[in-house]
């Protein structure tokens, strides 16, 4: 009784049909594509030597290949020996290759889908706005009564000293005609001190995009206002706190002690 075939045996014979038919495709287009570079080369005058086929790399990779091939058949069985020698073993090896590119073909071609990014819309610029103080909390009492009102005398006139507020709002307004000056977006939050004579100038990000320059003009400019404004002590932030202007301790020119955000 014979014995059924295997699956392999069934196989074998299509792959190596597949593989000879490859080959010998392949070989008519390479032979093909070798008479008009010859042609080519003929025409531009090209001497033969350099156009020997041991100084190609493809050459020196199809004997590296089947110096592998050959590598390998000294590995398998003896009996898988006499069955398959290194021609047999690149038909299979081709024939491989094609069940696999039939298997997935446009998976070896096609690049990864890129995650998609939702737009989002550029944020908005930062306003320095200053904090108002808290007023104290003040404890529920009846109001009283109205008083009544007194009638101004025409020989009783009470001038009002000036507040702490309109010095305040005095001194923002010509700091920010001084930044003005050199940018419109660098717009200064100020924390004034009047008691101690202590002035503290935060500045917005755009004091790095200043050259060195226009740094030091404006620190000086600044520095030197406040200071003809009363105040012997100021100090320049940015809007993490950190210092970007001192006092000098030598001379009447203010030191700028941080130029870049990092």
């Amino acid at each position: 009784m014979t014995p059924k075939p295997t699956l392999w045996q069934k196989l074998f014979p299509l792959l190596l049909r597949e593989a000879i038919a490859t080959l010998q495709g392949i070989n008519y287009l390479l032979s093909t594509a070798a008479e008009q570079l010859k042609g080519v080369a003929t025409q531009r005058a090209i001497a033969p030597e350099q156009l020997a086929a041991e100084r190609a790399w493809i050459y020196r990779g199809a004997a590296l290949w089947w110096q592998g091939m050959g590598w390998v058949h000294q590995r398998l069985p003896s009996h898988l020996q006499q069955r398959y020698n290194r021609a047999t073993l690149t038909a299979l090896a081709i024939a491989l290759l094609l069940i696999l590119l039939w298997l997935n073909p446009l998976s070896w071609f096609q690049s990864p889908p890129r995650p998609t990014v939702k737009a989002t819309p550029p944020p908005q610029p930062s306003v320095l706005v200053q904090p108002r103080p808290a007023a104290p909390p003040r404890a529920a009492t009846p109001s009283p009564p109205p008083a009544p009102i007194p009638k101004p005398t025409p020989t009783a006139v009470a001038i009002a000293p000036s507040s702490p507020i309109s010095d305040s709002l005095t001194v923002r307004q010509q700091l920010l005609a001084i930044c003005d000056r050199y940018s419109n977006a660098l717009d200064p939050t100020l924390t004034l001190t009047p008691s101690e004579q202590r002035l503290e100038l935060m500045l917005a990000n755009s004091w790095y995009d200043l050259s060195p320059t226009k740094q030091d003009q404006l620190a000086q400019n600044l520095w030197q206002t406040a200071h003809d404004l009363g105040y012997q002590t100021v100090i320049v932030v940015d809007t993490e706190g950190r210092q970007l202007v001192r006092d000098p301790v030598v001379g009447d020119n203010a030191i700028v002690v941080r130029r870049k955000l990092i």
